[in-house]
């Protein structure tokens, strides 16, 4: 009994360092060398970079000299799994080409080697997610729960030098593993807590919320559109009448990391239940978190083969306690991820006509590095027209979500809420830094600079995007001849449960941009939010 308590003290007195750490030394660090890298490169940043990272490098490294490392145990192969597939995401993903290609190079090579250092030396990794987060821009959503896992990992290894003696090796495995858990999951306990905010009652998303209008508004965005109209009002006619034991089946894995710790069978079956979760919303939406489903994935199986039982109440107080504080983000802040679905959708689309002719869709997949931001909502700065609803048509007032069903495609109707509701985003600055983008990205793929750092059939290898709305009313343009001119135009579309089809209300050109070809490299770097 007595040594149990010790160890169960053990394992907390190490939870609470490495979340100590996390918060105060690690998360900050990241984020103060990660923001000095975004900005264009000069000497004062350089020296203030190397001093601070050299400072947080050797710092361990001189605590490690004195005693013996702290060992991951098992957790060490998801971790390093876990870093190889974020390499691979972030050294794959295609060049901004309004920016110098050499510093861009360069910090795809510097990547890989700092993993590799990572991997032998784990306060390396601190420079690998500043490089990560900041030159290369990988500090976005779909990234973010992996990234937190390394950022733990970090900071379970320093927390763990500072206690050598005081905790004994298992212990610190343990406090590791169950700190990862608490990372991957907080995701999900967030989403539900959002989701229970929404209504005027706790349970008012799982018995309201029209889930099968999501599917719909992806397929109106742009996903699955392969498919024939008929096929998918099918889909929806059948997804339709289970929307309520949807709901619940959601809240009840975002809820179960409250449960989780009480038994290894509880863990596993929650980190299997939020894998199967994100692939069931990427079938239904086009949302692809493949990252959260690897390491989820990975982490079940960690647990499944851990040579010791972590459950118990001991670890559910602490794993609570770890949770809460991530869902008020007091250690790391998960997303808000809770909203109503609607029919009614609103978007920006591109197209480009080629020099022999041709008229082809530009999609978001095509776009990348800003594969997202094409996937989303950018382009609202081009139009007049008021917005009511965010991504995929979702709204946060379920007044709101009424007044647009109740609408049922009534272009009056829609009109005047948008009069009402809308938010016009119009803003000619942002707009002409836009094309400004478009002009110079167009013009050096048509002078025949890379997209990538895989070209050729090498391009199959490159990391998957996490928005695939990559189809639409054209063949997609996949950079097999040069581009005259870009066109861009709003659209409206709205999903008729009552009718099961889908209405084109507006389809507004906005405006046209010629592009010549040129064969010059921009000397200084643009900012990321300029498409934005």
């Amino acid at each position: 009994m007595a040594e149990a308590l010790a160890e169960h003290t053990s394992i907390a007195i190490n939870v609470a360092a490495t979340a100590s750490c996390y918060r105060f030394a690690i998360s900050p660090g990241v984020r103060a060398l990660s923001r000095r890298l975004e900005r264009p490169p000069d000497r004062r940043r350089r020296i203030t970079a190397a001093v601070v990272t050299g400072l947080a490098v050797l710092t361990p490294a001189g605590l490690a000299a004195l005693q013996t490392p702290p060992s991951a145990g098992p957790a060490r192969w998801l971790l390093l799994a876990v870093l190889a597939l974020l390499t691979w995401k972030f050294s794959t993903t295609d060049y901004d080409l309004t920016r110098p290609l050499a510093l861009q190079r360069r910090a795809r090579r510097l990547l890989v080697l700092l993993a590799f250092g990572g991997a032998v030396w784990p306060p390396l990794l601190l420079c690998w997610l500043a490089l990560a987060c900041g030159r290369l821009h990988g500090w976005q959503h779909h990234a973010m729960m992996p990234l937190r896992l390394l950022k733990a990992y970090v900071a379970w290894y320093v927390a763990a030098l500072l206690l050598t003696g005081a905790v004994s090796p298992s212990a610190a495995q343990d406090g590791l593993l169950l700190t990862l858990c608490c990372v991957a999951l907080s995701h999900y306990l967030k989403a539900a807590w959002s989701k229970a905010r929404l209504g005027p009652h706790w349970w008012s998303w799982s018995w309201h919320n029209r889930t099968h209008c999501l599917i719909a508004s992806a397929y109106s965005w742009g996903w699955a559109r392969f498919l024939p109209p008929r096929t998918a009002t099918t889909a929806l006619r059948t997804v339709q009448p289970l929307n309520r034991p949807l709901n619940v089946a959601a809240m009840a894995v975002e809820l179960s990391p409250l449960l989780a710790f009480s038994h290894r069978w509880a863990l596993i079956a929650s980190l299997a239940a939020t894998a199967m979760f994100n692939t069931v919303v990427a079938l239904t939406s086009g949302i692809l978190f493949w990252e959260n489903i690897c390491a989820n994935v990975g982490l079940a199986l960690t647990v499944a083969t851990w040579p010791r039982d972590m459950s118990g109440w001991p670890s559910t107080l602490f794993a609570l306690a770890l949770l809460l504080l991530a869902v008020a983000d007091r250690i790391w802040q998960p997303w808000h991820l809770g909203w109503w679905d609607t029919p009614f959708t609103a978007r920006i689309h591109w197209e480009v006509r080629t020099a022999g002719g041709r008229r082809l869709g530009l999609y978001n997949s095509f776009m990348c590095p800003y594969e997202r931001e094409f996937g989303r909502v950018l382009g609202y700065f081009l139009s007049e027209e008021p917005i009511l609803h965010g991504h995929l048509g979702t709204v946060f007032d379920h007044e709101l979500r009424d007044r647009i069903l109740d609408a049922d495609a009534d272009p009056e109707a829609l009109a005047r809420l948008k009069q009402l509701h809308g938010h016009v985003h119009a803003d000619p600055a942002q707009a002409g830094r836009h094309l400004d983008f478009l002009r110079t990205t167009f013009s050096r793929l048509n002078s025949g600079a890379p997209k990538g750092p895989l070209t050729g059939r090498l391009r199959r290898l490159k990391a998957p995007g996490g928005q695939l709305f990559s189809w639409g009313d054209l063949p997609p343009y996949r950079g097999d001849e040069p581009v005259d001119r870009i066109a861009i135009r709003y659209e409206e579309r709205y999903y008729r449960s009552r009718t099961r089809e889908f209405v084109v209300l507006t389809d507004q050109p906005l405006l046209e941009l010629d592009i010549t070809p040129t064969a010059t490299e921009p000397t200084r770097s643009t900012r990321a939010k300029d498409l934005r």
